[in-house]
């Protein structure tokens, strides 16, 4: 037989950099199953070019790489036609045209079916073979989770197939919980054989409470995606959700009970750093050497500001430092929201760190540092909003590059999310409880010194906003801890998602920094106002039109339709 499935090449160096080809693909016609797969160093091997498919800054050769969040109701790029990730799909002719690929399963799967062949000669090996046998099973979970996000239900393969397996070729759809349900007991494989973060020597790589953490982000995912899409095509009859939300309030209390992680003293420099290996709050990240490996994938730096621009709801989001909304808090002014030079005054320190005003920093370079005044639109990556990203930016000129650095790394995983995770699934669950929120949420807000919730006292913020549903308060102040301490992280999308959330921006468009004399240096005059003064980027676009019926997940191909009868489609399409 001839497998078509690709195999990862021998190699005895992982450095685990961002260069595409440190580890090729070749066909396994080409590996003696036999002759491979015998001990630790060869699963090695064999599992480290999956962490090739984790997330990481952008490979682009067009000078610049636009922010994780963008094209959400958060972030916005120069494009219009980028809006809101899946506002415009298209049911796709063939896979070519999507993500609609079992390559990286049938991938994992084969590994997964050859670990038996490796044996120890030592209890040391035998602690790194069980290791990277818990590493095929989380990337096998890892990517039916990717397709899960997309399409909902899946056909589950458990096991490596080829042409002639009729039977799983031609398999239907699974219903998207038991999908869940097959990812979530991957991931409890997976922790029982993986080391903690603490014991492995070799870093960044992928460990029991990265495990655990997965498994609380997807438990949360399923969980409140079948509370909120309860009665909809897109739910699961007979679900409300609440025994994921109760699996991911488990999960991510393990990592909180593990010691192994604490917050980083200082979340403004927590995203501009090269080499995270010695940070106390992150658990899986991609370092970068741009130099060695001859890449471009973090242009992230170079071309700051990205064609990226933060939305006014997205700073609307931040609390006065008296721990109140802008909308109630005496600390806040009208007039603050007007100028760029004002709007960070007495607001959350997170806000400060997100977006650019007059005076930050932008380089520092042979002893002479330069400020910045205000966003220049004559410069091609300027983005639409005037909101323009502080995060990321690493200000230190490097001679390496006569430039800012290629190198800052790229988390993937931090602490943070295991404490918002555990708060939002007790708090959708019902049973949250003060000491629940003083050991999560409220060390969030302590680290950067603002006040904690108190339950019971939560104020009511008139401009709480609208997800086409009344939530209880604690929901409400959950939702917003987490746009503000993950923004423009990568989780945005998919938090509209299960949160059935498109009453935030169907029928709207996003609005960017007040029109005034700061913005207004460089700013072409005829474009658009709302009738606030805010500028509104996209107008001559139109309003967001996104269609409830069928946008919450992607349309399956057609020719894999045709070629296997027992697909179906999603809804709406």
């Amino acid at each position: 037989m001839k497998n078509i499935l690709k195999l990862f090449i021998l190699s005895s160096i992982f450095s685990f950099t961002a260069c595409e080809d440190f580890l090729e693909r070749i066909p396994l016609d080409d590996v003696s199953e036999a002759s491979f797969y015998r001990n630790a160093s060869e699963l090695e091997v064999a599992v480290n070019g999956f962490y090739n498919d984790l997330p990481g800054w952008p490979n682009t050769s067009v000078g610049f790489a636009i922010l994780p969040d963008a094209n959400t109701d958060l972030l916005l790029t120069e494009d219009p036609s980028n809006r809101l990730s899946g506002l415009s799909y298209e049911i796709p002719a063939t896979t070519s045209g999507s993500i609609w690929s079992w390559n990286e399963v049938r991938e994992a799967n084969w590994l997964i079916d050859k670990l038996d062949q490796a044996s120890a000669s030592s209890d040391t090996e035998q602690i790194l073979i069980d290791q990277y046998s818990g590493e095929a099973y989380f990337f096998r979970a890892y990517y039916y989770f990717e397709l899960l996000r997309r399409y909902g239900d899946l056909p589950i393969y458990p096991e490596y197939f080829d042409n002639n397996d009729t039977d799983l070729l031609f398999a239907p759809r699974d219903p998207r919980n038991e999908v869940v349900d097959f990812i979530l007991s991957d991931l409890d494989t997976a922790i029982g054989l993986m080391q903690s973060f603490a014991n492995i020597s070799t870093k960044p790589r992928i460990s029991r409470e990265a495990a655990q953490l997965f498994k609380a982000r997807i438990a949360l995912y399923e969980g409140t995606w079948e509370k909120y899409h309860n009665g909809t095509p897109f739910g699961v009859a007979g679900s409300d959700g609440t025994n994921y939300l109760q699996i991911a309030a488990n999960a991510a209390e393990a990592v909180m009970n593990s010691g192994v992680f604490t917050l980083h003293s200082d979340y403004s420099t927590l995203f501009n750093q090269v080499g995270l290996s010695d940070n106390n709050e992150v658990i899986l990240w991609r370092d970068y050497d741009a130099l060695q490996f001859s890449n471009i994938n973090n242009v992230l730096q170079i071309s700051w500001p990205n064609r990226c621009g933060y939305t006014k709801f997205a700073v609307d989001s931040y609390l006065c430092t008296d721990g109140q909304p802008i909308s109630v808090s005496p600390l806040f002014n009208d007039g603050d929201n007007e100028s760029l030079a004002t709007i960070e005054n007495n607001r959350d320190p997170r806000l400060a760190a997100t977006i650019m005003v007059p005076g930050d920093v932008v380089e520092i370079r042979d002893g002479e540092t330069t400020l910045w005044e205000f966003p220049d639109w004559t410069d091609a990556n300027t983005g639409n909003t005037g909101y323009e990203s502080q995060k990321y930016r690493n200000v230190n000129y490097d001679a390496d590059f006569n430039n800012f650095t290629l190198n800052t790394s790229r988390i993937i995983m931090r602490y943070a999310e295991a404490l918002l995770i555990f708060a939002e699934a007790k708090a959708e669950l019902g049973t949250i409880t003060q000491s629940d929120l003083d050991r999560s949420i409220n060390q969030l807000r302590n680290r950067v010194g603002m006040p904690g919730i108190t339950l019971g006292a939560i104020t009511t913020d008139p401009n709480w906003p609208n997800y086409g549903y009344t939530l209880t308060p604690i929901i409400y102040e959950v939702r917003r801890e987490r746009t503000v301490e993950l923004m423009a992280e990568g989780f945005r999308n998919d938090d509209l998602n299960r949160w059935r959330a498109h009453a935030l921006f169907d029928g709207d468009q996003p609005r960017g920094a007040f029109y005034n004399d700061g913005i207004v240096n460089t700013f072409p005059n005829n474009s658009p106002l709302d009738a606030d003064g805010f500028l509104l980027p996209f107008a001559a676009f139109g309003n967001f039109n996104f269609d409830e019926s069928r946008a919450y997940l992607q349309p399956i191909p057609l020719d894999q339709i045709q070629l296997n009868p027992n697909l179906t489609q999603n809804p709406g399409w």
